[in-house]
C-alpha cells in the first residue's frame, strides 16, 4: 500500500475510533494482511517479463507456421505442376 492510501484509512479510521493508537494499529494490521494477500498471489501473477516471453514465444511460433504453410504451398504446386505434365504425356 502506498503511503497515501495508508493515510487515507488512518483518517476514516480515526474519525470513528476516536483514538489514534487503536486507528494505528488497524492501518498496521490492514497493511500485513494486503503484503500476506499479494505475496501469496505472487506465484501466479504474471509479470511484464512473463508476458513478454509469451509474445516472444507466440512470434516464434507464428513464424515456425508461417514457414510451414510456406513449404506446403511449394509441394501443393509442384504435385500439381508434376500430376498435369503426367496427364499431358499421357494424353
Amino acid at each position: 500500500m502506498t503511503a497515501a492510501q495508508c493515510f487515507k484509512i488512518y483518517e476514516v479510521l480515526g474519525k470513528h475510533f476516536h483514538n489514534a493508537k487503536d486507528a494505528r494499529v488497524v492501518v498496521t494490521e490492514i497493511e500485513q494482511i494486503i503484503e500476506t494477500k499479494i505475496s501469496d498471489k505472487k506465484d501466479i501473477l504474471a509479470t511484464k517479463e512473463d508476458i513478454g516471453l509469451l509474445r516472444l514465444d507466440f512470434l516464434k511460433l507464428h513464424i515456425d507456421m508461417e514457414k510451414r504453410f510456406n513449404q506446403l504451398t511449394i509441394w501443393i504446386v509442384g504435385t500439381t505442376i508434376a500430376l498435369a505434365g503426367l496427364i499431358i504425356a499421357i494424353t
